[in-house]
């Protein structure tokens, strides 16, 4: 198999790390029995590869349920549970958005595989940091993430709207794969609800030309309970990218998960979470809660309420930390960052992009007068 070229995976498109050559000094991780070489996790499969002779190792998956936690235990967790990532890594924090990246000895880490800058420094790996229970392998590889990113650039609606210099800028970014920290958050709900229920009507008033219909409103007292129990809701632990910009590449289907083992991380970056885990369950608690809000109102119904009143009790809390899977690029387009995301299970893509306003204004122009010509046609003036 034909060597490939330094700075480039197997599949020929660029990484964010610069990998050493695969002499004896350099090799550690997972050699290669072959060859030597670091072998790297395969996506799509169970299997490590070598991306210099072909070997492939299979990955020793243990067929066992994952673990849930009690919150209770969530504050003494880094004393009570395994730390870091399992495997040997170095860790580099960006100073730009404050991402902190776990990589393999062997790779130099060059930028930040989440804003691009170079202002990124080895720092020691958290002691506290809570090891993954599991996590979500990539199934495809960066090849067909190119492939998506290609594609989303060159929609044809964007192209309208975007500028002429974008697609020769853009297409040159590079692509990387990394394992994103989350935490996830069960809980069985139990809510009592009260409210007015308001059902509009109509009456009909006046005479003669005043005639007219008046909405009115029945008010309705209403009670009742809802249950529900939620599985896996995700929190996001890093700071290395909006929120809201990961919540669009979702979801991730969690029934996939496997037991955390360092060789789904070969040839990968994996990021450490930042974020304090009490934290992230304070901001999940309040979405669980939120959710029953709604539920119970959809239960109230009507056209309209007042007075709903909801109290929720959430039992049982439990929680995990988990890694999971995405492809990522940023470009600059003249003084501003732009993200692309590749969900790395499901292949849903999202990013953003600049507008050009000149070919808005142009299109909104062509538009406006192809609807004067045809009201002409049409005698409407």
């Amino acid at each position: 198999m034909a060597e490939p070229e330094r700075g480039t995976t197997e599949e020929g498109s660029p990484t964010s790390l610069r990998e050493t050559e695969p002499d004896e000094e350099t090799i550690q991780g997972y050699p290669c029995g072959s060859c030597g070489a670091s072998l790297q996790f395969a996506p799509g499969t169970s299997k490590m590869r070598c991306p210099y002779c072909g070997t492939e190792n299979q990955i020793e998956v243990e067929l066992t349920e994952i673990e849930e936690h009690d919150l209770e235990e969530l504050p003494l967790s880094p004393a009570i549970r395994d730390k870091g990532m399992g495997v040997e890594q170095r860790s580099f924090k960006c100073d730009s958005c404050g991402a902190v990246q776990a990589v393999e000895p062997s790779a130099i880490a060059i930028e930040c595989v989440y804003c691009g800058s170079e202002a990124i420094m080895e720092t020691p790996s958290n002691p506290n940091l809570i090891r993954p229970a599991s996590l979500v392998p990539f199934a495809f590889g960066v090849e067909s993430a190119q492939v998506k990113y290609r594609q989303w650039l060159g929609a044809w609606w964007r192209r309208l709207i975007s500028p002429g210099a974008l697609k020769s800028q853009a297409a040159i970014t590079k692509i990387r794969g990394i394992y994103t920290p989350f935490f996830t958050f069960d809980a069985q709900a139990e809510s009592d609800w009260s409210g007015l229920r308001g059902d509009y009507y109509y009456v009909t008033v006046g005479s003669g030309q005043n005639r007219r219909q008046v909405r009115k409103v029945r008010w309705t007292y209403r009670s009742g309970h809802h249950s529900h129990f939620y599985d896996d809701v995700l929190a996001y632990a890093s700071r290395g990218l909006p929120e809201s910009t990961v919540n669009k590449v979702m979801p991730f289907n969690t029934k996939r998960l496997v037991p955390f083992s360092g060789e789904f991380l070969a040839g990968f970056a994996a990021e450490e979470y930042t974020l304090d885990p009490e934290t992230l369950w304070a901001s999940a608690r309040d979405s669980m809660k939120s959710a029953e809000w709604h539920a119970c109102r959809r239960a109230l119904g009507g056209d309209t309420y007042r007075n709903l009143r909801v109290h929720t009790q959430l039992q049982k809390p439990t929680w995990k930390h988990i890694l999971l899977p995405i492809y990522m690029a940023n470009y600059l387009y003249g003084a501003r960052q732009y993200h692309f995301l590749v969900n790395g299970q499901s292949g849903e893509v999202q990013g953003t992009a600049p507008v050009s306003w000149a070919k808005v204004a142009a299109i909104a122009g062509s538009v406006v007068a192809a609807v004067v010509v045809v009201a002409r046609l049409m005698g409407l003036f």
